[in-house]
């Protein structure tokens, strides 16, 4: 029984994703439980032997520094394959193609020359690209619910913040010849240790090729192929001028087709990322774990989403355009926001680049997620109701009270240790009028919407913080 029979009579039915783990990075897997089921399926369609000297291999095209050779390669992510050797009145394919080519097995002729060693090659007596329309074919990876659970088991966040976090390794693809990918932007009254720490977790969750800037040119078996540029996640602190490069101008210097950022941003660049979240010391918290024991099954589903390009007309995009601007426009009254609020890189981003790309990117994140082929107008505009416009308020609320904070008690005032809803509660409350005796704990309590032991202990630690004080006792007045 060959190869090909046990796999058929042994091979799993079913694409493994969550029942083992590795950290071998992207582009140097094995074959087992390492790959996908799409690539595995590809790797037993990679080479037929047509006759005793003709072979026919179908991969993915990668370019390499000889202008007559290229790497053929059965999966977009790996970097092993069989060598093919084009003569000089050929066409090299695009790089990236999916094709097929016929021919027999030679010594690269210039290798040899060069080196005087034997490097076995196919040549390219025909090469035929093949049509990309297998997603239908393929397991779809899991949904973005299974993979925000699976990835944030061991984190405490809002829903909605772990959903968007989730979207970064699920990404976006290019749309307009702009970068794609999905960039969030973290405003924090929590302790920024506890929000480095998360980063640093899933930063960690994806293998190195993602996470670092990788060599253009990747040596294989003495050949230097040039490395794929499909899909990156950048997490940690940013610069504003990186920022601006990817948020801003939509491009990548790195040449990436699509990058995924997820940063502690200060005041200068909290605004340029496409969603703004804001995290509150009541409601987020990072247990120890390993993420590494995360990468094979994270991984292999954002190689495979990465398959999934979904699309959306240019009517869709005009009239959400429309439609996102004029909430722009209620949220820069309702905040008492000067004009240049939705000039381009500011809070809101009225450029059609700004928000409402955003809103488009959002939207073919989460159809992605769902292996939809097509974004409807409805689906942007529920990106927007659902996620941006609650994102965008929430950011406000959290940068407004932490500005008002940091001017009553300074810079270096410790509030996050401090519950947000009873200090939003007591800034509501407390008049400011000399005289005033200030709210009540239940007042409080029932303001902020915590049961009163809550409010209790976050009012004690705030009058030992020296940020309020009780004129009567029961009664709370902020200094």
């Amino acid at each position: 029984m060959d190869s090909e029979d046990l796999l058929d009579k042994y091979g799993s039915e079913f694409d493994r994703l969550a029942d083992a783990s590795s950290s071998t990075d992207v582009f140097s897997r094995q074959f087992g439980t390492e790959l996908t089921k799409w690539e595995s399926t590809f790797m037993r369609q990679f080479s037929h032997r047509i006759s005793g000297q003709k072979y026919l291999y179908r991969g993915f095209v990668k370019h390499t520094r000889d202008t007559s050779v290229v790497l053929l390669t059965p999966s977009p992510w790996l970097m092993e394959g069989e060598f093919v050797v084009f003569s000089r009145d050929q066409k090299l394919p695009e790089d990236g193609a999916y094709v097929e080519v016929t021919g027999k097995r030679i010594a690269v002729p210039s290798i040899l020359q060069e080196t005087k060693i034997v490097q076995r090659a196919l040549t390219a007596d025909s090469c035929e690209e093949l049509p990309m329309d297998f997603t239908k074919e393929i397991t779809p990876p899991m949904k973005l619910r299974e993979l925000s659970n699976l990835l944030f088991e061991h984190v405490g966040m809002a829903e909605a913040s772990k959903r968007v976090f989730a979207r970064l390794f699920i990404s976006s693809p290019p749309y307009l010849e702009a970068v794609g990918g999905l960039t969030t932007g973290i405003q924090a009254i929590a302790s920024q240790t506890q929000v480095r720490r998360f980063l640093s977790f899933v930063r960690r969750v994806l293998p190195p090729s993602m996470r670092k800037q990788t060599q253009v040119l990747h040596n294989v078996r003495g050949i230097k192929v040039k490395t794929p540029r499909l899909f990156r996640v950048d997490v940690g602190t940013i610069s504003r001028k990186r920022l601006e490069t990817i948020c801003t101008d939509r491009k990548d210097p790195a040449g990436f087709r699509e990058v995924s950022i997820g940063t502690l941003t200060e005041a200068d660049s909290a605004t340029l990322p496409d969603i703004p979240l804001a995290l509150a010391s009541e409601d987020f918290w990072v247990e120890t774990a390993n993420p590494t024991q995360l990468q094979l099954p994270i991984l292999k589903s954002a190689i495979t989403y990465q398959l999934m390009t979904p699309t959306t007309s240019v009517r869709s995009v005009e009239s959400n355009t429309k439609y996102v601007l004029s909430r722009l426009e209620a949220l820069q009254e309702s905040f008492g926001l000067d004009e240049n609020a939705l000039a381009r890189g500011h809070i809101l981003d009225a450029d059609a680049l700004g928000r409402p790309m955003s809103v488009l990117k959002l939207a073919r994140s989460t159809a992605r997620a769902y292996w939809k082929e097509k974004v409807t107008a409805t689906e942007m505009k529920s990106a927007w109701d659902k996620i941006l416009e609650p994102a965008l308020k929430e950011f406000m609320e959290i940068t407004n009270l932490k500005k008002g904070a940091e001017d009553r008690w300074g810079k270096d005032a410790r509030f996050d240790r401090f519950n947000t809803k009873v200090l939003k509660a007591l800034r509501k409350l407390d008049s400011g009028k000399t005289g005033s005796l200030g709210p009540t704990l239940e007042e409080i309590a029932q303001e902020a919407g915590v049961e009163r032991h809550i409010a209790a202990e976050t009012l004690a630690k705030m009058k030992d913080s020296g940020v309020l004080y009780e004129p009567r006792p029961g009664k709370y007045r902020l200094v």
